[in-house]
């Protein structure tokens, strides 16, 4: 049986589910979003990446993504080889795991999986994260098949 959980965010100016934990557990069945640049600069940020990484949106954007998700790029690569490594990473559109840390440098297990976009003709990177555990994850013991 695949445990229920409420797809809902909340709505700006609405108040908190009491029935949720407070912090970034209230969020963990919810996916962030945050929109990079080629070289994984952090253009913008939705309500609840910003919660998974403990600081507010407007600390977050113009960060390198490297700051908060490790093994994203090899330590020391061009930019050049960043844009590379990100657009191949976008091809499989599976999710990955990551180890990655929070504005307070609390470290905590963070699935990705990455998608590339133009908008007016300048090529970003959607990252979509997710908790390990959201949602039950209802391939939780399946194994490899």
């Amino acid at each position: 049986m695949i445990g229920q959980y409420s797809t809902e965010l909340p709505q700006a100016g609405s108040r908190p589910n009491p029935s949720l934990p407070a912090g970034k557990d209230a969020i963990h069945d919810a996916h962030g979003t945050l929109i990079l640049d080629r070289v994984g600069m952090i253009l913008s940020c939705g309500v609840p990446a910003a919660a998974m990484f403990g600081a507010g949106q407007a600390k977050l954007i113009g960060r390198r993504i490297s700051d908060f998700i490790t093994g994203l790029f090899l330590d020391g690569s061009s930019p050049s080889f960043s844009a590379r490594h990100l657009v191949y990473l976008c091809g499989s559109g599976e999710w990955r795991r990551f180890d990655a840390k929070d504005a307070a440098g609390q470290g905590f297990p963070v699935e990705l999986k990455l998608s590339q976009m133009v908008t007016d003709g300048q090529e970003m990177v959607l990252l979509t994260l997710r908790s390990p555990n959201a949602m039950g994850r209802v391939d939780a013991g399946l194994g490899d098949r």
